[in-house]
């Protein structure tokens, strides 16, 4: 039921994102990645059972990102990506500020127990929401390089966007993993994690060939 429900959210976020592109171009993969951003940031409070190790949500929403970049880098070189990198800094950390103020904000008897239970999922799951920021940045600093590497070498995006993201995902999950395990945990969970995450993610990224193709024949203008 749970790998269902996430392939429903890796199909409803693609066809997003192709809609989002072919009506506003540019700008629209910038508002899709920002609300990608903050929606998996949110949903990362929230853990699923796959084969018996704990994954968060929005694991989809944050890897297509890596597709939406790409399209970018395919239509455009780098010089639209570094506008994504920016986005993800100033909209990540400026959710995660105020998340944080509002933790620390004084509790209102009149809705105490709405504001306890806020409290609680955001201390348990911070770290979450922490490491979905951090971990992308990097991925994407990784992906960007290695994708307009490959694209001027071989210009083919099949090559271009499985390369880079067995790299760029690499270096994300290990820094998720990283950032979200330092507590007591056991290093099978640990391996586990890493092991799931990093299949799902590529995964997901190989699929997302196919929606950087389609992205491509959209007319300019």
């Amino acid at each position: 039921m749970n790998m269902f429900l996430l392939i429903i959210e890796v199909i409803i976020s693609y066809a997003l994102l192709l809609y989002t592109y072919k009506k506003y171009k540019e700008n629209g993969i910038y508002m899709w990645i920002v609300i990608s951003l903050i929606l998996s940031c949110i949903m990362s409070s929230k853990t699923i059972e796959i084969l018996n190790v704990d994954i968060s949500l929005g694991i989809g929403l944050s890897t297509i990102i890596y597709i939406a970049n790409n399209i970018l880098i395919q239509k455009k070189g780098t010089e639209h990506t570094k506008k994504i990198i920016d986005l993800i800094v100033t909209f990540g950390f400026m959710f995660i500020l105020m998340i944080f103020v509002s933790y620390n904000a004084k509790i209102s008897l009149l809705n105490s127990y709405t504001s306890n239970m806020f409290d609680i999922i955001l201390q348990t799951n911070f770290k979450y929401m922490i490491a979905t920021v951090i971990s992308l940045i990097c991925g994407l600093y990784i992906n960007n390089h290695f994708y307009y590497l490959l694209r001027k070498v071989k210009n083919k995006i099949i090559i271009s966007n499985v390369t880079s993201a067995l790299l760029s995902n690499l270096v994300d999950v290990i820094i998720y993993v990283i950032l979200c395990s330092l507590v007591n945990i056991s290093l099978y969970t640990v391996i586990m994690t890493f092991i799931i995450r990093y299949i799902i993610k590529v995964l997901i990224c190989i699929i997302g060939t196919d929606v950087i193709y389609i992205a491509n024949n959209f007319k300019e203008g």
